[in-house]
């Protein structure tokens, strides 16, 4: 009897092994296909509470100040042009200049080809790059300090 016991027991634990396994693989796979899809114009991939900032610490173009802050909610384009979210009306940046955009819960910066490069840290931007809680952005003549936490920048 006890030797009957000992096997349904192994075989109901197999079973719900198999189950988990099953429903793991299940969910794994939903999660990857959500991250392709594009997000809806409304929502938004992140709380505002880790929502990504530029802070001006560095222009002398009369359109930004120092402190000026731009909230990065979507996908933007910083450049001269009038088709760019973050419009910088500066003779050493390029119609379309950089992109900041979030993937994965980290924001990334990508320069689009321009003229005059785009730096962080003083660093040319060669390929897209993770953006970390400080680091500065120059654009052209305009200088921005990304902030991720809310703190203050000085």
């Amino acid at each position: 009897m006890f030797a009957v016991f000992l096997l349904i027991l192994r075989y109901a634990f197999l079973l719900f092994l198999v189950i988990f396994i099953i429903m793991l693989v299940k969910w794994m796979v939903s999660d990857l296909l959500m991250e392709k899809e594009p997000q809806p114009a409304g929502q938004k991939e992140m709380s505002m509470v880790d929502t990504g900032r530029l802070v001006v610490i560095n222009s002398s173009l009369p359109d930004l100040n120092y402190g000026d802050i731009f909230l990065i909610e979507r996908d933007i384009i910083i450049g001269r042009g009038d088709s760019s979210s973050l419009v910088i009306k500066d003779t050493f940046a390029s119609n379309q200049h950089a992109r900041i955009f979030v993937r994965q819960g980290q924001y990334w910066l990508e320069d689009l080809g321009s003229t005059n490069g785009t730096f962080v840290n003083e660093t040319q931007v060669e390929r897209p790059v993770v953006l970390a809680d400080g680091d500065r952005l120059r654009v052209g003549s305009v200088i921005f300090q990304f902030v991720r936490w809310g703190h203050e920048v000085g």
